[in-house]
Order: structure tokens, then C-alpha cells, then sequence
């Protein structure tokens, strides 16, 4: 019994130790396993906090990236009369973290109205949510009537023995690119606007695809009509786009200086490169070298003005209408949150005598004006003076 007993005490110490043991490594593996649940459980409560607190401050910082990239790229706010920073003081309090995006938008929208830069476009994708308005005398005369101008335009010419106007190119908005027509010696080219298809001006590689196809369709229409004397171009209401430069080559007979530009810089409102000129070649293809009459308007806009410019100083160039819509700049762009971009003008256009262009415009050698009694007349006074000029 003696020996049975201390053996059950030996082996009941055994057993004791190793559960004891045992009891231990659980508790550690407990302790540990709770540990790291512990950890994660801060981290993803971390993680989650900082996703909710970048959420809840895209408004803020959108509104921080807007005002800032015009604070050091816009090129007119002492032209236009506007204190940004006072901008910044009123709009700023009315940004919330609970901000929705049409609420910047309208935001936003106010804050640029005042600069009346038809540049400044916010938009998503191919969608402009806004877009400033730029005055036009032209436009608010032939409001809701401008293609009964065209009608009367497009008559003036049949009426003078010219052949019906043929309309040419990709279809935007119900209007071909180009307007064609011609008489014994004297052709005639509308060019509606300067790109061919819409999706193009937001994108870089479609604008390269875009001009290229712009150009084509132009040479061939220009070789149709290498055996007038004189063509009328006519660019009234063309809102721009790109390719102004490149179709003006195709009538330069030398090379020269056309205007000067500058591009705002950071640091200060009025900091900016100095004064580039900019030059204009003869096209190395496709030449018209007889005279032409450019047709303008202050719907003129954009590239639709670097072509004006560009041939402005040309021995064979003459121009008929109003000045055109003095915004000249190339448009500066960058995006915000959810695929929201915004451009804005960051270049100064002057002279070749060093004047600055915008909200000016390229002048005109003859100025005519259209009103709403040439639909009356049933006749177009700046189509009547070019074919004089040409005659």
C-alpha cells in the first residue's frame, strides 16, 4: 500500500504539474490571442477613423486646391477687378465636411461668375457641370435667331452667283465643320468651330487624332478651290477649340512675328514670364497664296482667334466684322475629387506693338456689324464688302 501510495501521490504530482502547465500555456496563448485581436481591433478603428476623417475633408480640400491653383495660375483677376483673397474670406466658411458636390459646384460657380472668362469651364468626364458666361453683343442681338443669320449669309452669296452652300465634316449641335460654296473667282469657307468632334477637347492624344482630321477635310476642300482669286473665311461665331494656328499656316506667305505671350506664375498675382513672341510659317503642304477675307465677330473665341491673329499681319489678309472675343489663352486644367476637373486661362495674348488682347480681341481693318435688320433686308452687309474687297 505504501508503495501504491506513493506512487498515486508521484504520479497525482505528475499530473498536477502537467496541468497546471497546461493551464498556463492557455492562458498565455489567451493573453496573446487577445493581444493581437486587441490590436487589430485599434488599428482597423484607426484605419476607418482616418478614411472617415479624409472623407469628411474632400470638401475642404477641394475647395483648397480650387482657390489655389487660380491664386497661382490665373492670368487676369487685376484686369477683371477681382480680390481672390477676399474670395477665399467669403466662400471659405461655407464649406462643410458634409459638403455635397453640387453644393461646391454652386459654390465654386459663384466664386469664378465675376471673372466673365469663358475659359473657366468645371466639368466630369465630358459633362460641363458650368461654364462662365462671356458678354456678347453678337449673341444677345441674335439670341434664339443666329441660323437665321446663317439663312441670310448663306443667301447673300447664291444671290451673287454663288452655288449653294454645302455643309462638310462631322455634325456638332445640327452644324457641319465647314460651310462650302463658290462663284467663277471667288470661293467661300464658314469654319463653324475648330475641332471636329467634342470628345477631343478634354483629351490630349483624341486633340492630336482630332486636328489631324480637322486639317484633311480643310486641305481638301482648299484644293477644291486652288483656281479662285480670293477666298471668304468666315469664322463668325466659331467658339474655338484647336488647330487656329495650323489652318492659318495653310494661307501665310512669309514668316513673321504674330503676337507676344506671357503664362502667369506662381508667386505673386502679377508674376509672369517675360514677353515670347510667337511666330507664324508657311505651311510646308497644302498653300492658298491668293487674297483671302476673314469674317469675324466677338463670338470669335479662342483658336478660332489664333488663326485671326496668326495671319493678322499677312500682305493677303483682310478683315471684315467687329473685334473678335479677346480670349485668347490656352486653358489651364486640373482635377479635383470624383473625376471633377476645372480650367482656367493662365497666358496674357499682345500685340505685335506689345498691347495686351484680352476681353479686346483682334481687331478688324473694315468694322461691320450684324443686326436683326439684315434678316429684314434679307441681306448680309459683311458678305457684300468681302466680295467687293476680292472683286
Amino acid at each position: 500500500m505504501q508503495f501504491f501510495w506513493r506512487n498515486y501521490s508521484w504520479r497525482r504530482n505528475i499530473v498536477g504539474y502537467f496541468r497546471a502547465t497546461e493551464s498556463k500555456l492557455k492562458f498565455k496563448i489567451e493573453m496573446k490571442i487577445n493581444h493581437i485581436v486587441l490590436i487589430l481591433s485599434l488599428a482597423f478603428c484607426l484605419n476607418a477613423k482616418g478614411q472617415s476623417k479624409n472623407k469628411a475633408n474632400q470638401p475642404e480640400k477641394d475647395f483648397e486646391k480650387f482657390w489655389t491653383t487660380f491664386r497661382d495660375h490665373y492670368a487676369f483677376f487685376k484686369l477683371k477687378g477681382v480680390d481672390w483673397d477676399e474670395v477665399y474670406k467669403k466662400y471659405k466658411p461655407l464649406i462643410k465636411k458634409q459638403s455635397k458636390e453640387n453644393e461646391l459646384i454652386k459654390i465654386f460657380s459663384e466664386m469664378v461668375e465675376p471673372l466673365k472668362d469663358g475659359h473657366i469651364i468645371i466639368s466630369k468626364g465630358e459633362d460641363i457641370l458650368y461654364k462662365v458666361k462671356k458678354p456678347s453683343v453678337f449673341k444677345e442681338e441674335f439670341k434664339g435667331i443666329e441660323k437665321d443669320l446663317w439663312k441670310t449669309s448663306f443667301a447673300t452669296l447664291e444671290h451673287n452667283g454663288f452655288q449653294e452652300v454645302k455643309g462638310i465634316g462631322p455634325i456638332f449641335k445640327d452644324e457641319n465643320l465647314y460651310y462650302v460654296s463658290h462663284n467663277s473667282q471667288i470661293g467661300y469657307i464658314r469654319i463653324s468651330r475648330c475641332f471636329a468632334n467634342p470628345e477631343s477637347i478634354f483629351d490630349d492624344a483624341k486633340e492630336i487624332e482630332d486636328t489631324k482630321l480637322m486639317l484633311s477635310v480643310f486641305d481638301s476642300i482648299l484644293n477644291s478651290l486652288s483656281k479662285t482669286k480670293g477666298i471668304i473665311i468666315d469664322i463668325r461665331a466659331n467658339g474655338g477649340g484647336h488647330g487656329g494656328e495650323q489652318l492659318a499656316s495653310r494661307f501665310a506667305l512669309e514668316k513673321v512675328i504674330t503676337h507676344y505671350k506671357a503664362i502667369r506664375q506662381k508667386g505673386g498675382y502679377e508674376n509672369f514670364t517675360a514677353l515670347e513672341p510667337v511666330y507664324i510659317e508657311p505651311n510646308t503642304g497644302i498653300k492658298y497664296a491668293s487674297p483671302i477675307v476673314i469674317l469675324t465677330n466677338d463670338k470669335t473665341a479662342s483658336s478660332a482667334e489664333d488663326f485671326t491673329i496668326a495671319l493678322y499681319q499677312q500682305k493677303n489678309v483682310t478683315t471684315i466684322g467687329t473685334n473678335t472675343s479677346g480670349m485668347l489663352s490656352d486653358m489651364f486644367s486640373t482635377d479635383l475629387s470624383h473625376k471633377i476637373s476645372f480650367t482656367l486661362s493662365n497666358q496674357r495674348y499682345y500685340s505685335t506693338d506689345k498691347q495686351q488682347l484680352e476681353d479686346i480681341g483682334v481687331p478688324v481693318k473694315f468694322e461691320i456689324k450684324n443686326t436683326k435688320k439684315d434678316l429684314e433686308n434679307k441681306s448680309d452687309p459683311m458678305i457684300l464688302k468681302a466680295i467687293e474687297i476680292l472683286q
